[in-house]
C-alpha cells in the first residue's frame, strides 16, 4: 500500500475513533474538526476571535479531493481560554502540536483568514518542508496604517493610535490576547522568507456607497488591494486576486469565489 494511501486511512480511522472535538495541546483544550479523505490535507486558520465558526460559509461545499482540518486557537470558540499576550509564535507552536497529535505527515495547503495569515507565513518558515501551499483572505497587512496617514497626513497617526487603544481596551475586557500582536506592524514575511511555493491572495476591496471610516473609502480600497497584490506577486508563484463584492470577510461574501481559488490552487500544487 502506497505511503498516501496509509495516510488517507489513517486519518480515516482517526476521525472515526476519536469522539472528543478537542485535544490537549500545550497545555490547553483546543477545539477542532476533520472532514473528507481526500488526498490533499487543507489546514483552515481563522481570522481573529472567530473560531473554527469563521469558516461555517464554506465547510459545506470544500472540494471532494481534500480532507479539511479546522480548529479553534486558545482564547477562541469552544478551545480553552487564553491567558496574557500572545503572538503568532505561541500560536505557530500549538498548530505544530495540533498537526503532530493529528498525525499529518504530509504538507499542507495552508487556508488562512485575516490574522490567521500571520499565523500562517509564520509556521511556513518555521516549517517549509511541511506547507505545499497558501491560500490567504484578506490577511492583516502591517501596511494598513500607511493607508490611513497617507489618506490623511495631518491627524491620520493620531488616528491609528486612538483605534489602537479602542481595541486594546476591548482586548482586556474580552479576554482576547492577540490584540497587541495584531498592531505590531513589523513587515510580513515574505518571498525569501517563505520557500518558493503557489500563493494565492484574495484582497477584500469592496467599495461602499456611504463609507463611515476612511479605510472604507474608494481610493483606500484601491490602495489596499495595492499593497496586498504587493506582497504577493513577489513570489515567482504568486497570484493575487481583488474580491470587488467583499469586505473583510470574503469567505461570508463571495464563498465560491473562495472555493473556486482553492480549486484552483490545488491544481497548481498537482502541477508543481
Amino acid at each position: 500500500m502506497s505511503p498516501k494511501i496509509l495516510l488517507i486511512v489513517s486519518l480515516v480511522i482517526f476521525c472515526f475513533s476519536v469522539s472528543a472535538k478537542t485535544l490537549l495541546v500545550n497545555q490547553a483544550k483546543l477545539e477542532y474538526e476533520i472532514k473528507g479523505t481526500g488526498e490533499h490535507i487543507v489546514l483552515f486558520e481563522a481570522g481573529a476571535i472567530s473560531g473554527m465558526a469563521g469558516w461555517d460559509s464554506i465547510w459545506d461545499n470544500l472540494p471532494e479531493n481534500i480532507t479539511a482540518i479546522r480548529y479553534s486557537r486558545r482564547g477562541e470558540g469552544k478551545s480553552s481560554s487564553c491567558v496574557g499576550d500572545l503572538t503568532s509564535t505561541d500560536y505557530v507552536k500549538d498548530t505544530e502540536k495540533l498537526l503532530n497529535l493529528l498525525k499529518v505527515k504530509k504538507p499542507i495547503v495552508y487556508v488562512s483568514h485575516s490574522y490567521g495569515g500571520k499565523v500562517a507565513r509564520e509556521f511556513s518558515v518555521r516549517n517549509p518542508d511541511e506547507v505545499s501551499a497558501m491560500l490567504f483572505i484578506d490577511p492583516i497587512n502591517p501596511r494598513d496604517v500607511e493607508i490611513i496617514e497617507k489618506l490623511d497626513p495631518l491627524g491620520g497617526k493620531e488616528s491609528n493610535e486612538r483605534l489602537k487603544q479602542a481595541d486594546v481596551k476591548m482586548g482586556k475586557e474580552n479576554n482576547c490576547c492577540l490584540i497587541n500582536d495584531i498592531w505590531n506592524k513589523t513587515p510580513s514575511l515574505g518571498y525569501g522568507d517563505i520557500k518558493n511555493i503557489p500563493i494565492t491572495l484574495i484582497a477584500g476591496v469592496k467599495k461602499f456607497e456611504n463609507p463611515e471610516r476612511l479605510f472604507d473609502t474608494d481610493k483606500a480600497r484601491e490602495l489596499w488591494g495595492n499593497v496586498q497584490a504587493e506582497w504577493v506577486l513577489k513570489f515567482p508563484k504568486g497570484r493575487a486576486v481583488m474580491a470587488t463584492k467583499s469586505g473583510h470577510f470574503v469567505q461570508d461574501d463571495e464563498p465560491k469565489l473562495v472555493i473556486s481559488e482553492l480549486k484552483k490552487l490545488i491544481v497548481r500544487v498537482n502541477e508543481s
